[in-house]
């Protein structure tokens, strides 16, 4: 029997995403400021001190943005191992952009972050309005590209910014009922 984890918004084969909660800031704060991680997000990692981070966190918790949301990934023994989140939340054109961090290296490339990305895709086509998910990869990133392609997401262009070049992919609605959708997993929605 699965026991529900509080604050779960949808499970999938491997993880449970669920709401983001104060306890996520120092796992967060590790995996913003980590030189690695932050360049496959071709950014800069994190600079500022735990205490300013932990303040924008809380800050987040308690005035959530209405065009973003980030919840948890754990993995089925409640360990976080990354977050899930979508953005440029648009629901007059019914389209947000999707980003995913597996914090966690002994994690990754074992597809926990397809089956996050999977989830959160079949929850959101089935949940809400969104009709389009988008996303940008560094182009040279096989393995995200591998994740979201088993995802059900699709190339559709490329673009440079910053000095760095980026794949752009999408994925429809019509991912539910053009056959791909079974390969997103046997999770089950806890909304």
């Amino acid at each position: 029997m699965t026991s529900v984890v509080k604050g779960e918004v949808v499970r999938g084969a491997k993880v449970v995403l669920r709401e983001k909660r104060p306890s996520d800031a120092a796992a967060d704060y590790a995996w913003r400021s980590d030189a690695e991680m932050a360049r496959f997000d071709a950014a800069r990692p994190f600079s500022a001190s735990f205490d300013d981070f932990r303040a924008l966190h809380e800050e987040e918790l308690t005035y959530p943005s209405p065009s973003r949301r980030t919840l948890a990934i754990e993995d089925h023994a409640g360990r976080h191992i990354g977050n899930v989140m979508y953005y440029n939340i648009d629901y007059a054109h019914g389209e947000a952009e999707l980003g995913i961090t597996i914090g966690v290296r002994e994690y990754w490339g074992q597809g926990y972050g397809t089956d996050a990305v999977r989830t959160l895709v079949r929850h959101l086509f089935t949940r809400t309005a969104l009709r389009r998910l988008y996303l940008k990869t560094l182009d040279w990133n096989e393995r995200a590209r591998r994740c979201f392609e088993k995802a059900g997401f699709m190339v559709y262009g490329a673009t440079r910014r910053g000095g760095h070049d980026f794949a752009l992919m999408e994925v429809r609605r019509e991912w539910l009922t053009a056959g791909r959708e079974g390969v997103a997993g046997e999770g089950t929605d806890q909304a």
